[in-house]
């Protein structure tokens, strides 16, 4: 249950951070991907600088070492051009977002068999969910990449649209889950009921042989 719930808290947090950047992508559409891009290029760089450093911090240099050390090299130098060159590099952005929703929007599409299997009634709504979130996924992935304001606008628009749609799908999760927990408490009270009026009738029809021996006896 706990495990459950901390699920179910993560999908959330996910899904209103998906909203918060579409906003952020939405209303500040000009600045939203070069600052995604040097805010990249940054972690690139420091992460590079972590294998380049540890590399001579390092007394037994194996193959894996020397591997690392290239690594870091290939790592900050792919970060120092994105940081000098983030207009080019956020011509790949809206297809790294295509990716995410697709992912997303099967994600969702997991949800819906989660739905079926509780037999609730809203799946068909869920799987609708889903289709729309891939398809919106592939339109990003597919469409030429072209960092303009206006794609910029629709990217944050989908996300928006896949964080609140994510929302919707946990929300009827959790209510077909809640459903099913009260149908089987119902079925499991109804069976201590039936049980119990099963032993009151034994205890009465055990009264009444005990009186009619007795009535036998006194005879």
């Amino acid at each position: 249950m706990e495990t459950a719930k901390k699920f179910r808290l993560h999908n959330m947090a996910q899904a209103l951070i998906m909203i918060g950047i579409g906003l952020l992508l939405v209303l500040w559409p000009g600045a939203s991907l070069d600052i995604m891009a040097k805010a990249l290029a940054a972690l690139l760089i420091l992460v590079g600088a972590i294998f380049i450093i540890a590399y001579f911090f390092r007394k037994d240099k194996g193959f894996v070492v020397y591997g690392e050390f290239g690594l870091g090299i290939v790592l900050a130098a792919v970060g120092v051009w994105i940081f000098f060159n983030s207009r080019g590099f956020t011509n790949f952005i809206p297809k790294l977002f295509g990716v995410f929703i697709v992912v997303s929007g099967l994600g969702n599409l997991g949800q819906t068999f989660t739905l079926i299997k509780k037999k609730a009634k809203t799946w068909w709504l869920s799987f609708i969910i889903a289709i729309v979130t891939v398809f919106l996924g592939g339109f990003l992935l597919y469409k030429p990449a072209d960092a303009s304001v206006i794609t910029v606008t629709l990217i944050g628009a989908f996300l928006i649209v896949d964080g609140v749609t994510n929302l919707l799908t946990w929300i009827m999760v959790i209510i077909a889950t809640l459903q099913k927990q009260k149908d089987e408490e119902a079925l499991v009270s109804e069976a201590v009921v039936v049980e119990d009026s099963d032993d009151d009738a034994e205890s009465v029809d055990g009264e009444v042989v005990t009186d009619i021996v007795e009535t036998e006896d006194k005879e």
